[in-house]
């Protein structure tokens, strides 16, 4: 990354939350959104697998308007040591209060929608490259790890994690740690908690 890239994503990461205050997201409208899809129980018994549905990536321009499931009808078990992060979460306690994310998952693929961006990726090391914080170009690979996704930037360096504890999901970004709780109703989200 050059000198000029990471000095945006540095203001960007720090603005975060700010912006997060000044231009609260709103949350999926769409009750589909909120449905968390029975997997079936073993890969064999899957009528559709993860790989079988194309790739997303973040539009030009970001997204404005809550896109589609990207992984809608996909059947196929979480992988072997996956945590269950599926759901449309919101950031109720830490710097980033009020965030809202939808996660998807299904095999090996997580998809994390949230803030115009969507992030497809496939655990196990496999680079995905997409737009970031700031609009830089990042280059991002997924792992796995003691009940956690951590996601690696350039497959070296841990940047962002995600586990659940107890009901809630943490989220660490950078130097920012948040407490998610899931959405269940798009008529009775309190985006501004």
């Amino acid at each position: 990354m050059k000198p000029r890239h990471i000095a945006k994503v540095f203001g960007a990461m720090l603005l975060a939350p700010l912006r997060i205050r000044r231009y609260p997201p709103e949350a999926p409208d769409d009750s589909v959104h909120y449905v968390i899809p029975t997997l079936a129980a073993t890969k064999d018994l899957a009528a559709t697998q993860a790989n079988d549905l194309p790739v997303a990536r973040t539009s030009q321009g970001r997204w404005t308007k809550w896109p589609p499931l990207v992984l809608a009808g996909c059947d196929e078990p979480l992988v072997e040591g996956a945590p269950d992060l599926r759901g449309v979460w919101q950031v109720h306690k830490g710097p980033l209060k009020g965030h809202i994310e939808r996660i998807e998952q299904a095999g090996a693929r997580v998809v994390i929608t949230a803030g115009g961006i969507i992030h497809d990726l496939t655990t196990g090391g496999i680079p995905m490259t997409d737009e970031g914080v700031g609009g830089a170009e990042i280059n991002v690979a997924a792992h796995y790890e003691s009940g956690r996704l951590n996601l690696y930037l350039n497959n070296k360096r841990l940047v962002v994690t995600r586990y659940r504890d107890g009901s809630d999901l943490v989220w660490r970004w950078g130097p920012y740690r948040n407490h998610l709780r899931r959405l269940n109703d798009p008529h009775k989200n309190n985006p501004s908690l």
